[in-house]
């Protein structure tokens, strides 16, 4: 008995099944049917496909809403180009945001490096889009790359101090090699030329002249190489889709977030922002929208922020960016190898390490090969180890005096200290400190006042020194020195704006060198951690 009724229950439960499978068949027929007959014209559509049209007055809705869904989603990723009139208005009105913006960050994408013969993703020639097309995305050599005009217009706003920070989805690392300070720059997917020790207290990085993700991959991201100090194993900065980026540098969550709070205008060059905008933080959503920072968006295809920008300018990146700097009356400087930083900055490999990459090295110019020694570190140098071209220049027609101890003249006689030797006094005769005798004997003698001149604090770096006047590097440090950490310079915790603002103006030369990095906040994945953070507040 108890088998046959398991028997009934099986057997309902499949004709149950068939029968729900059976309607959901004759569902999709039918949306086939009414696909077929509104692709044809109202003169070739029979009487029995108008009286079919006429009798599924839903599915006709539903076809014609998923029909217009699809136009939308490829209209969205069409490359529009605007009319040369019409993008020259949309640039003036750019560069006048610009020209009054005490703030501005920009949010960079991979649609910046294109004209560096560096794909990008969503396309209409992206990896991504080719991928699902089914087409090769081809060989790329980034090892040929270089910053573009659109870096290059960057850093000469960075020297202008309009820029304040840059928040880079990619990971070229054009931006460092254009000159900007890596304490403005959030690189939020890594950098792959850089290559980290996470055992390392503070943490330690390795800039390279070579492509460091080879070997690595999602939740994978040995290089094979170790740390030079604790023999741990070293790893990539690149995060993956599903990963977080919690490393304070390239990724420089804080720096992001700082920027964005004080930011009044935000520029979005080359990204669709889709990754993006699942960060709430980065645009102050938990504001009132009159009190969001201004948004301008230059981008050929839609982005799901269109609506709330300002202006969107369709345009090529270079385009745009020339006709903005000839607004502002800035000249944007060329590209010169010699000035690369990461030629000056780089860690090349030790004899045991060539074999552990097969990637193409970053061809260095003949200047720096043959000057190698002009990129020494001097505060880790010996005194008697300095390069003779650094060491300060004299002229020789000019004699030099130099005072080796205080003024002694003027010396007290001996006889001067037998009164105070008969008084006896419990303090040694005057004559033992000669310094006071033409004070005390002499006192209308003027002894000539030396000029002291304060010590003169000696570069941390070279490079950044002859090319942007700082004392203290702005990039990764050659020998990687723990002793000498560099200080982001938005790290100090200012409460008034005239305060923040006068260390930002002073930011490349008033960096304290010794001063510990901020621990990375973890913002979480996709804004997690910020809603969890607006909860508690409220």
């Amino acid at each position: 008995m108890e088998e046959s009724g398991n028997e009934k229950f099986l057997s309902r439960r499949r004709s149950a099944a068939l029968k729900a499978f059976k309607v959901k068949d004759e569902r999709v027929a039918t949306l086939k049917k009414i696909t077929a007959i509104l692709n044809k014209s109202e003169e070739g559509r029979t009487a029995e496909e108008k009286e079919l049209l006429l009798s599924c007055v839903d599915v006709v809705k539903e076809v014609n809403l998923r029909q217009e869904k699809r136009h939308r989603v490829k209209a969205r990723l069409e490359e529009v180009e605007d009319a040369s009139d019409i993008l020259e208005e949309k640039c003036m009105r750019l560069a006048a945001a610009i020209g009054r913006a005490s703030s501005l960050a920009v949010y960079t994408g991979a649609g910046i490096s294109t004209a560096a013969s560096i794909p990008d993703y969503r396309g209409t020639n992206g990896v991504w889009t080719r991928m699902q097309q089914g087409k090769d995305i081809g060989n790329h050599d980034l090892s040929q790359a270089e910053p573009t005009l659109t870096h290059m217009a960057l850093y000469a706003l960075y020297k202008a101090r309009v820029l304040k920070h840059i928040v880079s989805q990619n990971c070229d690392g054009l931006h460092l090699r254009s000159g900007i300070p890596r304490t403005l720059l959030s690189e939020v997917h890594g950098n792959m030329y850089v290559e980290v020790c996470r055992t390392c207290k503070p943490f330690k990085e390795y800039w390279r002249l070579f492509d460091v993700t080879e070997k690595t991959a999602r939740y994978s991201h040995g290089t094979g190489r170790f740390c030079h100090k604790c023999n741990s194993i070293l790893q990539d900065s690149i995060v993956h889709f599903g990963e977080r980026g919690n490393l304070p540098w390239p990724i420089n969550w804080n720096g992001a977030s700082r920027a964005a709070k004080q930011a009044d205008v935000i520029l979005c060059l080359g990204s669709s922002l889709k990754v993006l905008k699942k960060y709430p933080w980065l645009w102050q959503m938990d504001r009132p929208a009159h009190k969001r920072p201004l948004l301008y968006i230059v981008n050929l295809q839609w982005t799901p922020k269109d609506e709330n920008a300002v202006l969107k300018i369709n345009g090529r990146c270079d385009e745009v960016m020339r006709k903005i700097m000839s607004h502002l009356g800035l000249e944007i400087p060329e590209y010169n190898r010699a000035k690369d930083p990461i030629f000056h900055h780089a860690i090349r490999l030790q004899p045991g390490e060539q074999l552990t990459t097969t990637q193409p090295c970053l061809e260095e110019p003949v200047s720096i090969v043959e000057n190698s020694s002009s990129c020494v570190d001097l505060r880790e140098a010996p005194k008697n180890e300095i390069p003779v071209a650094t060491m300060p220049k004299t002229e020789d027609c000019v004699s030099q005096i130099t005072i080796s101890e205080p003024m002694t003249a003027y010396p007290a006689p001996i006889f001067a200290a037998l009164p105070f030797l008969s008084m006896g006094l419990p303090f040694p005769p005057m004559y033992m400190y000669p310094q006071l005798t033409p004070f005390l004997y002499y006192p209308f003698v003027q002894v000539p006042a030396v000029a002291l001149e304060p010590p003169k604090s000696e570069p941390a770096c070279t490079f950044c020194m002859e090319n942007e006047g700082s004392l203290t590097c702005l990039f990764y440090r050659r020998n990687g020195d723990d002793d000498l950490v560099m200080t982001d310079p938005l790290s100090l915790e200012n409460e008034n704006d005239s305060n923040l603002e006068q260390i930002q103006d002073t930011e490349t030369s008033s960096l304290d060198s010794r001063a510990p990095i901020a621990s990375a906040k973890n913002p979480g994945w996709f804004g997690k951690g910020y809603r969890k953070g607006l909860r508690k507040k409220r």
